[in-house]
């Protein structure tokens, strides 16, 4: 979360929220782009908010939160958006949403507002981190009202975000509380009455009820003559300017009575807008029998009808003191009423708060299956607050591993983590004790804690549960150990038949095959484990990230184009299997799918996504991530933007997956960049040797073309000499995605350097033939140097050319300063050969990717329609988009698909719209 900024007015306030709102609306925007306007009951968030949102120059869509609670989940978001997903959630609600967002900002800049956020259902508050994220890619702003109080996690989760940033709503003062007289009564203050306010300035609406009560005892005096309006002083004057806002408030409620009580009660509990139908049925009377308590409550202000003809608190101060005011007992009592009249989540709220015993809870979570099943934040928030009069029982603790899964679910591991701790404490059944184990496990191996996870496997009595349960956890064990690196990969199976593995051994070996240089093998073993996932031969918590592997794999056999085809199917079992956690490395997977392929400004943006989703869902397991993401920056010539992404790596918990060195081989490429050829060489030693004694066969032969070169550029022949070796090791015969690579390892560590130009050139047209473009231009570029060493320079200049080509392509700028450079060194110089600059602004600075998308919008298609055409994720066209419409100086896709249209029919194009 951004620094809260620090104001000394209202008008402060406004003024920095109005200049930030405006500001996250232009295109080309990087700073926050979501506000969280932070204040007590009572303060005036509403009346800011909407002061601010009437001094934007923007279309906006506000939603108060209190009158759309009873929807059930996503109602908040899906009002937000104008989308109706039906009556129950379908599992694919989440990108239907922000496919809704898509559209809307299609046409230019849009303005979100939530009024009350604190009170949304959960699903909503999740769906509105992703439109926070959503905005840092589109002219859109997201601002919200909250109280500091309840805090949830979802609503923390946005503040934390470093594009977000918080704007606490300061007292009023006395231009502020003169306004405020003036707005409710017409004429201004005089020093006496605005003295007798200002000791209400924390709380504008104590000052507004205040001013309401003193009008109706005649207290407040008006001069015949002027604009002002005074104080009649006197004992009940002084009497009424005493309490403040929870004092007046529940001694307002206090003065109830009977029927009218009782009627306001019901409505206090049931936290939503009812019809009085509905509040006879609950209070058990007669439907005339509410009529004149309702008029009763309508008269004082209390109550309202909305625009269904439902009767609502007026504000929700009067419900929150209403309901402190109830007697625990009674509350108990009419949550048991409330819950026989409303249905699937409601019914679970309502049952949960009268105190109903465990099993209950329980009975009734099953009947809501259907509802919860897509929307697994809201099944945890029900179960926040177990009541206290529950005792450590079966069904207890049944209900916490529901709570554990459901906020796992729903990627809030942390959270699900301290439930099976605290749950484990208390259980006492063997079985349940497996199952909370389990729970915890699973949190714990998310968020990349493997030590703890290993301890807790080894005190946990799996003996104590069947066979199958053992055995899983025995496999865990061993995956892992290899997840988090602990020990070099074994070299031998576990079993003779892996077939005979538990599902999460299959996974395990799957990936033991494919890193220790076997994945033919491995990648039969990938699928077989999708494929066993939630099927009935198999535990329905095992394997839970079966569908993330096979991708990983196909690209390791294949290369790029197979292993984004395994992308695509395994984004549809996610989808169908309603694993709302896989989202994150499915991202993080296409991103390095995209950088093999030389996609690299989809893959950066791609990569950016993903590990903001990584950090959303408590995923540890990004070191891959970041390093290949630095190692972009160093292609695309940003050297200080990669020093900078590896010393925040540095500076974190710095997990390593598989144990593989991955941020250290971008920090050989960034050493290099900066040519201290020595240090670079001197931690490719490192970075190689830890591989190799790792067993990391694939990844080592992955990278050892860009260790060679350092090799080379470093004339360190002892890290040639190893790399060659690393090499020779490899198990035969090669995939066709390593091929390429080990091809030029070969011919940069080639004694004979006469064979140099001719294996790099091999080397880059096997990578031409399986889409590996970073390696086909880092061949090229071998082959040119080589070429050029052994005077050939004609050849040296038509490998040159191919290497610029791959350059221009993929946008790897320093690829080509850096091939011009040892060129010239070689005595060879390119002259117009050499890679052109690509401008900054206009059509000529679109890379080919936006060039692409650009083309999509002309063609009319929408955000999730060019995702799904080009095979990546919406956010990325996103942020494609973004970068387009910053490039050409226009401000929505509509414009976009107009220009391009222009361009396309050869007509010029019309004037740039001025940004708002």
């Amino acid at each position: 979360m951004n620094d809260q900024p620090w104001a000394r007015s209202r008008r402060e306030v406004a003024s920095a929220l109005t200049s930030g709102v405006s500001a996250a609306l232009t295109v080309a925007h990087r700073g926050a782009s979501a506000f969280v306007l932070t204040g007590d009951v009572g303060a005036g968030k509403s009346h800011s908010l909407r002061e601010v949102l009437a001094r934007v120059a923007a279309p906006r869509r506000l939603v108060r939160v209190g009158t759309l609670t009873a929807r059930g989940p996503y109602a908040v978001v899906c009002e937000l958006l104008g989308a109706d997903h039906g009556p129950t959630a379908p599992r694919d609600v989440e990108e239907r949403l922000l496919a809704r967002l898509d559209a809307l900002c299609a046409a230019g800049p849009l303005v979100l507002a939530v009024d009350d956020v604190h009170e949304a259902d959960a699903a909503s508050l999740a769906v509105l981190n992703l439109i926070a994220s959503a905005a840092e890619d589109l002219p859109l702003a997201l601002v919200v009202t909250r109280r500091p109080r309840p805090r949830r996690e979802h609503l923390d989760r946005l503040l934390r975000r470093p594009s977000t940033q918080e704007f606490p709503l300061p007292p009023l003062d006395e231009i502020d509380l003169d306004a405020l007289v003036h707005e409710q009564t017409g004429r201004w203050p005089t020093p006496g009455l605005r003295a007798a306010l200002l000791a209400h300035r924390e709380n504008a609406l104590r000052v507004t009820t205040l001013l309401d009560d003193l009008s109706r005892g005649g207290a407040l005096l008006t001069g015949t003559h002027d604009d002002h309006i005074g104080l009649h002083t006197g004992p009940d004057t002084a009497a009424a300017l005493r309490p403040g806002l929870d004092e007046a408030v529940a001694a307002g409620i206090r003065s109830l009575r009977g029927p009218v009580r009782q009627i306001i009660r019901v409505l206090a509990v049931m936290e939503r807008p009812v019809t009085p139908e509905e509040l006879a049925s609950v209070g058990g009377v007669s439907p005339v029998a509410v009529v004149e308590p309702v008029q009763t409550l309508l008269d004082r202000g209390l109550v309202a009808f909305d625009p269904a003809g439902r009767v609502a608190f007026t504000h929700d101060s009067y419900r929150d003191a209403v309901a402190r005011a109830i007697p625990p007992a009674l509350r108990r009592v009419l949550h048991t009423a409330a819950a026989d009249h409303e249905a699937s989540a409601h019914r679970v709220r309502h049952i949960v708060a009268s105190g109903a015993p465990p099993e209950r809870v329980l009975s009734a979570l099953e009947e809501a299956g259907a509802e919860l099943a897509g929307a697994p934040a809201v099944e945890a928030d029900l179960l926040a607050d177990p009541p206290e009069t529950w005792r450590a029982s079966t069904a207890t603790v049944e209900l916490a591993v529901r709570r554990s899964r459901a906020l796992a679910r729903s990627g809030q591991m942390r959270r699900a983590e301290e439930v099976a701790r605290s749950a484990l404490t208390t259980a006492t059944d063997p079985a349940q004790t497996v199952e909370l184990s389990r729970a915890l496990i699973f949190a714990l191996t998310v968020q990349g804690k493997t030590s703890e996870a290993l301890a807790l496997i080894d005190r946990t009595p799996f003996d104590t549960a069947s066979p199958r349960v053992h055995a899983i956890m025995e496999d865990h064990r061993r995956q892992l150990s290899l997840l988090g690196g602990l020990r070099p990969l074994p070299l031998r199976p576990p079993v003779d038949d892996p077939l005979e593995l538990t599902l999460t051994g299959l996974v395990t070996e799957a990936l033991r095959l494919c890193l220790t240089g076997s994945p033919r093998s491995a990648v039969e073993l990938a699928w077989e484990a999708s494929r066993r996932h939630r099927s009935a031969e198999v535990d329905p918590y095992e394997g839970s990230a079966s569908d993330v592997w096979p991708p990983f794999v196909e690209a390791f056999l294949n290369g790029p184009r197979t292993a984004e085809a395994a992308l695509r199917e395994v984004e549809r079992l996610r989808e169908e299997r309603a694993a709302q956690w896989q989202a994150a490395p499915h991202q993080l997977l296409s991103a390095a799918i995209a950088m093999s392929a030389g996609r690299l400004d989809e893959a950066a943006a791609t990569f950016d996504a993903g590990l903001d989703l990584a950090e959303t869902g408590e995923l540890a397991w990004t070191s891959m991530a970041v390093g290949a993401r630095a190692l972009i920056d160093v292609l695309r010539g940003e050297p200080d933007a990669a020093g900078a992404r590896l010393d925040r790596w540095k500076a974190g918990p710095r997990v390593l997956q598989f144990g593989i060195p991955q941020p250290a081989r971008a920090e050989v490429a960034l050493l290099e960049t900066r040519r201290r050829y020595a240090d670079a060489a001197r931690l490719a030693h490192q970075v190689r040797s830890r591989a190799a004694e790792g067993h990391h066969a694939v990844w080592l032969a992955t990278i050892a073309p860009e260790l060679g070169r350092v090799a080379l550029r470093a004339a360190d022949d002892r890290l040639r000499a190893a790399i060659a070796q690393d090499i020779e090791r490899l198990p035969a015969p090669l995939s066709p995605a390593l091929v390429p690579s080990v091809l030029l390892a070969r011919a940069l560590t080639a004694v004979a350097h006469e064979e140099t130009a001719a294996l790099a050139a091999e080397a880059a047209e096997a990578a031409a033939d399986i889409g590996e473009a970073l390696v086909e231009m880092a061949a090229w570029e071998e082959a040119a140097v080589a070429a050029a060493h052994q005077g050939h320079k004609d050849d040296a200049r038509h490998h040159a050319r191919s290497a610029l080509r791959c350059a221009d392509r993929t946008g790897a700028v320093h690829a080509a300063a850096r091939l011009a450079s040892r060129l010239r060194t070689a005595g060879v110089r390119l002259g117009s050969t050499a890679g052109r600059v690509r401008p900054a602004t206009g059509w000529e600075a679109l890379t080919p990717t936006e060039a692409q998308v650009a083309e999509q919008v002309r063609a009319g298609l929408s955000g999730p329609d060019i995702a799904r055409r080009m095979h990546i994720s919406p956010r990325t066209v996103q942020t494609h988009v973004s970068h387009v419409l910053a490039k050409l100086g226009l401000s929505s896709r509509v414009e976009l698909a107009a220009a391009a249209a222009a361009r396309a029919a050869g007509t010029p194009p019309g004037p740039v719209p001025v940004r708002r």
